[in-house]
């Protein structure tokens, strides 16, 4: 089976907006993503900004309707198609384009802001990504940013879970081997001269995280004992409750979704290119 397969995109380009669509999900998550977001912009209003990984427009229609001077960008034709147009009909003026995020087609120090979630985990080389968002953004500009650890609580939930056993997201969307620690990213920021950095969990799954890391040191310890069976028990919980969030979200449109310190299986930062 094919992992990381972007095709999912390309065929999901004429459902973008479609309230009804599994990839419709995507929408909901903006909101949690822009309160973390807000805490270090006061004001959105007159800033240029760039959407990596653009997709059909979500985040880009988000911030235009915060009064930025907007720029979207992906690979995928039929996305940028699905976002010109649903743009043109809400008379919201975003520039897209279609291009890859290994090789950003704007000048050096052009925007104020750079977002890019959801994305990371499925370039090609994210380093290079990270590379070129901080050349495009201005001395001082922000980065934002969100993307899935890699580790057993993230294969599980995200592979397993998500994709295999619930079939909540497409199958064959992830590559487990392209998730990215917290700590490679920020080391790479670091390299390419980002200063404050900062990270958080970005929590759709509730304890899930915390009990899973508990079970793989059971399983790393061959402790096949009541301890496991107790374990194995909470893990159930809590993957009904995660169950109850996604049913929640399909009858009111919403997740509950926590910004904390458990980064184990999604995270979301900042970061701040240094002033020259």
């Amino acid at each position: 089976m094919t992992k990381n397969n972007l095709e999912y995109y390309d065929l999901s380009g004429d459902k973008w907006w479609d309230k009804n669509s599994k990839i419709y999900a995507l929408y909901y998550l903006n909101e949690p993503r822009f309160k973390f977001f807000d805490r270090y912009i006061l004001k959105w209003q007159g800033l240029k900004v760039l959407d990596v990984g653009c997709g059909g427009g979500f985040s880009c229609e988000f911030m235009a309707k915060k009064g930025t001077i907007t720029y979207g960008i992906d690979s995928s034709t039929k996305c940028i198609e699905a976002a010109q147009r649903h743009s043109y009909e809400n008379s919201l003026d975003i520039n897209y384009k279609i291009g890859v995020a290994e090789k950003l087609p704007y000048q050096d120090n052009t925007f104020d802001v750079v977002i890019c979630v959801d994305v990371l985990e499925h370039v090609s080389d994210y380093c290079q990504v990270v590379s070129e968002i901080y050349r495009v953004l201005k001395p001082a500009g922000l980065f934002f940013y969100d993307t899935i650890n890699r580790n057993f609580q993230s294969r599980f939930v995200m592979i397993y879970v998500m994709e295999n056993l619930l079939e909540l997201i497409p199958l064959g969307i992830h590559d487990w081997h392209k998730f990215i620690r917290p700590e490679e990213l920020k080391e790479l920021m670091l390299s390419f001269d980002f200063v404050e950095i900062e990270m958080k969990g970005f929590d759709l799954f509730g304890e899930v995280g915390y009990v899973l890391g508990e079970l793989n040191i059971l399983r790393k310890n061959m402790k096949f004992d009541r301890s496991l069976k107790v374990f194995i028990r909470k893990l159930l919980q809590v993957l009904k409750a995660n169950i109850l969030n996604y049913q929640l979200y399909r009858k009111t449109g919403s997740f509950q979704v926590s910004l904390n310190e458990d980064m184990s299986i999604m995270y979301i930062g900042k970061a701040r290119k240094r002033e020259e």
